[in-house]
């Protein structure tokens, strides 16, 4: 305000003297000087808030790199056993029509045991359903990044989406068929957890599971859907490595 009078006090004395050539030179000055200090204040504010944005978005890269980093350990373990699993389907299939008699009961029900389980992929995707629902993904400089965040959970769905089908083959072809024939309460001991459950009554036929025709077309069905699953699931953690390591790029700037 002070300026203002100041300013104000200068043309009027300017005016008063006659001399309008330098007023006029001192108006333009004087607007130059305003439309200066216009475009100072608004450079200091842009840069106010590109600097809050870039706060914002190393905040969201830390948040997003322990969530796929949990992913990726969630994904990991999955892997691992499905890769068991598979190797013990293609184990079994190979036992069909030939001599089991000096296979162990125990290992034999170990491997049934890896083909009957279904586990699904629970992705930890907090952060970025929010990122996307703000609309905060934008603080993100990264175009690829922002690419693999949007289609994360059509990713996620697309790995994940037979487990289903995996799951209703397991309840509604092997189980009711093994039901009577190879003891349940035996393969579930396998597990670390079932330890406490007692031994089953009844002695598995193997012999007979291993020369039924329909239970080799059913174990084939499950190891072929475990592959499907499993090439899906390698797929995702390769996109997964991908966003980690791209977030991790855009820390270090």
């Amino acid at each position: 305000e002070l300026m203002i009078k100041f300013f104000r006090k200068i043309r009027q004395n300017m005016l008063n003297e006659g001399k309008t050539g330098k007023y006029f030179k001192y108006a333009i000055g004087e607007i130059m000087l305003v439309v200066i200090g216009i475009l100072i204040a608004l450079s200091i504010n842009t840069w106010n808030e590109n600097r809050k944005i870039r706060q914002s978005e190393q905040e969201i890269l830390q948040n997003l790199k322990s969530d796929l980093l949990i992913n990726k350990d969630r994904l990991n373990g999955i892997l691992k056993k499905r890769s068991k699993e598979f190797d013990s389907g293609i184990y079994a299939l190979k036992l069909f029509n030939t001599d089991i008699s000096t296979i162990p009961i125990q290992k034999l029900d170990s491997i049934l045991l890896d083909i009957e389980m279904v586990w699904t992929f629970e992705a930890s995707d907090g952060t970025i359903k929010s990122l996307i629902s703000s609309g905060k993904i934008d603080h993100i400089q990264s175009e690829k990044l922002k690419s693999l965040l949007s289609s994360f959970e059509g990713d996620v769905i697309n790995a994940t989406q037979d487990v289903s089908s995996l799951q209703l083959l397991v309840n509604q072809r092997l189980w009711p068929a093994i039901d009577g024939k190879i003891n349940s309460s035996n393969r579930i001991r396998q597990i670390e957890l079932h330890k406490d459950i007692p031994m089953g009554s009844y002695t598995s036929d193997y012999t007979w599971f291993f020369k039924n025709r329909e239970m080799e077309d059913v174990i084939s069905n499950i190891v072929t859907w475990k592959k499907s699953i499993l090439e899906d699931e390698e797929q995702l953690k390769e996109k997964i490595d991908q966003m980690i390591l791209l977030v991790e790029n855009e820390l270090e700037k």
